[in-house]
């Protein structure tokens, strides 16, 4: 799945990898964030790493035209979890819609876990 546009000098094709890598580093900036994506996932996940099918962070496209960006995030366990989402949700949003001149995106917080600091 990529995002389309074009401009008078041809096509633009942004592929779902560009989308999921600004949500990533976007979801990293915000305090009380411990881990995105595969990284929530331990040992599974730096196994999926290696597999070009694995998923960590999502992006679909939906029929409206509209994309939805689904993020697991593992949360540092004295932070407001509910804050800390409203954070990521706020700067991917903003980030994506800047960055890449999106018309509608959805951005869908899975919290997995919280962690200590330094660890489970």
């Amino acid at each position: 799945m990529n995002k389309e546009l074009s401009s008078e000098y041809g096509q633009i094709k942004i592929h779902k990898k560009v989308i999921s890598r600004i949500a990533e580093l976007a979801t990293k900036e915000i305090e009380g964030v411990k881990k995105v994506g595969l990284d929530c996932y331990g040992l599974i996940g730096k196994i999926s790493k290696l597999f070009p099918l694995a998923k960590g962070i999502r992006v679909k496209m939906l029929e409206n035209k509209e994309i939805k960006v689904i993020i697991p995030v593992v949360v540092d366990y004295k932070a407001d979890i509910i804050d800390v989402a409203y954070q990521i949700q706020k700067n991917v949003t903003y980030k994506l819609l800047n960055s890449l001149n999106l018309d509608s995106l959805h951005v869908e917080i899975k919290i997995k876990n919280v962690e200590k600091e330094g660890g489970r």
